[in-house]
């Protein structure tokens, strides 16, 4: 997600990082000197506690706001953030543009780990209004036996309780599970649990 963000910013004249402060509330990203590990700090990273929503994403993902209202909350902070108007037109042609990376050879194991009898679910920050999109992109239903998508259950990872439902959902105790994830803090909040 968002592999490009860098070059689209010095295309549009923003300064660097700005953009995903505007949208994420962040300004580090995957490879980034921030973020030299990988992974996606929008998806946990708090100030304040696990179960803190903190940015206008966040309330996005717990579906404590819809998307037109996040877009504009977007609008309004850019001038602040960016220095400037955003162009939504080159922004979500940007957005368009950008592939979504789907690891397959991640689905092929969760596939064998089905077949091996073992209970899998995917436990994701995400927003509604995406919700048809990406599972699109690759068999959700068929891989998972559960599902917990943040923005249905109101609440995001790193919150524990997040990590509780997902157990409670796959009836499995959180000392015989084990959870993946490309961020630091979604796990270490997961270990805690």
């Amino acid at each position: 997600l968002f592999r490009g963000i860098g070059r689209f910013e010095t295309d549009m004249g923003y300064p660097p990082g700005s953009v995903l402060e505007l949208i994420f509330g962040e300004t580090a990203y995957i490879g980034s000197e921030g973020n030299p590990d990988g992974g996606d700090p929008i998806d946990g990273a708090v100030p304040e506690s696990a179960s803190a929503v903190t940015h206008d994403w966040h309330r996005l993902e717990v579906g404590e706001i819809a998307f037109e209202e996040y877009m504009a909350g977007v609008v309004q902070r850019a001038p602040e953030v960016i220095g400037r108007e955003i162009d939504l037109d080159a922004y979500q042609q940007f957005t368009r543009d950008m592939p979504l990376g789907i690891h397959w050879p991640v689905v092929h194991r969760i596939r064998r780990l089905r077949g091996d009898g073992l209970k899998v679910g995917l436990l994701t920050n995400n927003v509604k209004e995406f919700g048809s999109a990406w599972r699109a992109t690759f068999p959700v239903d068929d891989l998972f036996e559960v599902v917990v998508d943040s923005s249905e259950v109101g609440m995001r990872k790193p919150d524990p309780r997040i990590y509780l439902l997902t157990c409670e959902r796959l009836g499995v105790a959180p000392a015989a599970s084990v959870f993946v994830d490309d961020n630091r803090d979604n796990v270490e909040a997961a270990r805690a649990v």
